[in-house]
Formats: structure tokens, C-alpha cells, sequence
């Protein structure tokens, strides 16, 4: 009997011992959201892929060997100084990413990607943002583009494509008998899911190879494209062209002076892959590609610049 008084006791105990354990488990605490003090700028160059240009493998600088890690480094150097990148012609990009997460205040500017675009001549680039929702610090999960004026225009293409192959660097030049300009307009040939096709042409102002060196004989670009029809030369005179590229109404890169307000981007208008508007409490990643496919005599392809980005939100 005195056995069984014991057992019992010895099994109240335990169980008041694991009530008084349980009370002192705590819930798992999620890390907090950092609070600062964040850079305003451009930390992290995830990817850096130009398309062919006459800037390419200048802004940055290439070297032979040159990694694409290398290439994005460089990149990266460059932007957080707030010194100017080029993405080259049609689709190249250049993928972003920050200290912090730049945020969504409904109604408000958001961000702003800094460009070298002046009155007249805007080469505009597509931009797009990303959540980071598995919290990896990488730009793995969907981009959502910002539907910026043309982006329901009639003129606009979306899932274009196009590839651009290798030139051999040693051909023989094939000079344009028109415009004393271009030293060869058959460099860089192109093709694209339209059924278009031609070449990248070469100017005097920029001899180094056009195509990026780190990549393979061809490269293709996938992204929305728009119009070039207002990109023309002004001039009647051959040997004094005037070309202008005018500036989009808003929503891109490269394309309004970087003080005007139509320059600044507002996640609002960020959309799905359907072109359904969605909802972003805030962004981590930022992508920024060459949004036309045209040329520009003596001054080159349509080629987007990238300076930097702000974040509006900080002050």
C-alpha cells in the first residue's frame, strides 16, 4: 500500500514539474526588422549583364579573365560611389539589392533609379521589383514590373526577345556610305521572336569590342520593349545630325532628368506578370533593364545608363 502512495506522489510531482517547465517555455522571436541607421544607395549587385554597346565592357571596365562575379563587383563599386554603369542595348539589366527594405507608402514616391538623361535625349529603361518573401537575401522570388506610361500602349511589346550573337573582331569593317559616323553596320548581328533582324553597328567614338567579353557566342534577352518611333535625326545637314530621343511621360529609368519628379518611381504601380496591379508593403531588390531597341547615328544604340538609387523614404 505504501508503495502505491509512493508512485502516485512521484507522478503528481512530475507532472506539476512539467506544467511548471511548460510555463517557462518561451515562443521562438522572429529576427526584428532592422531599424537603421541604412545607407541610401546601392549595396549589393546581384547580377550585372549587359547586352552589346558601345560602353559595354568600358562602364565598367572589362579585363581579360574577368568573371561575370568580377564584372558584378565592379558593378557594384561603381553604383555605391554613385558613378554611372551602362546596360548596353535592348534587355541588358543589372539586378539590385539594399541594407534595408525600401517601403511602400500608398500614395507616395518610393524610390528613384538615378540616369544620365538630359532634355531630348532619354534612353529609358524597364523596371522591375521583388519582395524578398523566403527571407535568403536573394532575388529568387517574382519580379513585378513598373507599369510606367507605356506600359498599355498599343506600340509596347511585351515578351520580346531577342538574341544577339558574337562578332568576330578581326572581320573586315563594312563602313555606313551615309553617315561618316559608323566604321562598320554589320558588327553585332541580332535577331528576335518578331521575325526582325539586323545589326549593331560600331562608331568611331568607341573601338574597344562591344559584345560583353564574359559571355558566350550569343546571348538573349527577354522583357518589354517599347516604341523607338520618336528617336530621329533632326538635322538635314549629313555631316552635322541632331538626333533626339524623347522622354517617356514617366515610370522609367534613364528617361526624366533625375530632379524632375516624373523620374521618381511609386511601387503603386507595380504589376504581376498578368498586369495585375499588386499590393508591396515594401521592396528589397530592383532590377533595371534597356527598354527599346534602336539607334541613334554618331551617338549609338539606345543603351540605359544606371547611376544609383535612393530611397525616398529616407531622408
Amino acid at each position: 500500500m505504501k508503495s502505491k502512495y509512493l508512485l502516485a506522489a512521484m507522478m503528481m510531482a512530475a507532472i506539476v514539474s512539467s506544467c511548471s517547465k511548460d510555463k517557462d517555455v518561451k515562443p521562438p522571436v522572429e529576427d526584428p526588422e532592422p531599424t537603421g541607421p541604412f545607407q541610401n544607395k546601392v549595396t549589393k549587385v546581384f547580377e550585372y549583364f549587359p547586352a552589346p554597346g558601345q560602353f559595354t565592357n568600358g562602364l565598367p571596365v572589362w579585363k581579360t579573365g574577368d568573371s561575370a562575379k568580377q564584372m558584378a563587383d565592379y558593378a557594384l563599386t561603381a553604383l555605391a560611389k554613385e558613378d554611372m554603369i551602362s546596360l548596353g542595348g535592348f534587355g541588358g539589366y543589372v539586378v539590385m539589392g539594399f541594407d534595408h527594405t525600401i517601403k511602400n507608402v500608398p500614395g507616395e514616391y518610393s524610390f528613384i533609379v538615378l540616369g544620365n538623361a538630359f532634355p531630348n535625349f532619354a534612353e529609358p529603361g524597364v523596371i522591375s521589383v521583388s519582395v524578398d518573401v523566403n527571407k535568403n537575401g536573394l532575388p529568387d522570388d517574382e519580379w513585378y514590373e513598373i507599369a510606367g506610361s507605356e506600359y498599355n500602349s498599343s506600340k509596347t511589346v511585351k515578351n520580346y526577345q531577342i538574341t544577339y550573337y558574337k562578332p568576330d573582331e578581326k572581320k573586315v569593317r563594312v563602313p555606313n556610305p551615309d553617315d561618316m559616323y559608323i566604321t562598320d553596320m554589320e558588327y553585332i548581328r541580332w535577331k528576335d521572336n518578331k521575325g526582325g533582324s539586323g545589326y549593331l553597328s560600331r562608331n568611331m567614338f568607341h573601338d574597344q569590342p562591344y559584345y560583353p567579353q564574359w559571355k558566350g557566342d550569343s546571348i538573349t534577352f527577354t522583357g518589354t520593349k517599347m516604341t523607338d518611333a520618336n528617336i530621329r535625326n533632326t538635322s538635314s545637314d549629313p555631316d552635322q545630325p541632331f538626333w533626339i530621343s524623347p522622354a517617356f511621360s514617366w515610370g522609367y529609368s534613364d528617361n526624366q532628368s533625375n530632379d524632375d519628379d516624373d523620374a521618381k518611381i511609386k511601387l503603386d504601380w507595380a504589376v504581376d506578370k498578368n498586369g495585375k496591379p499588386v499590393k508591396l508593403s515594401g521592396i528589397n531588390f530592383i532590377k533595371v533593364a534597356t527598354g527599346i531597341r534602336a539607334e541613334a547615328g554618331w551617338l549609338g544604340e539606345i543603351s540605359t545608363e544606371v547611376v544609383g538609387v535612393r530611397d525616398l523614404n529616407l531622408k
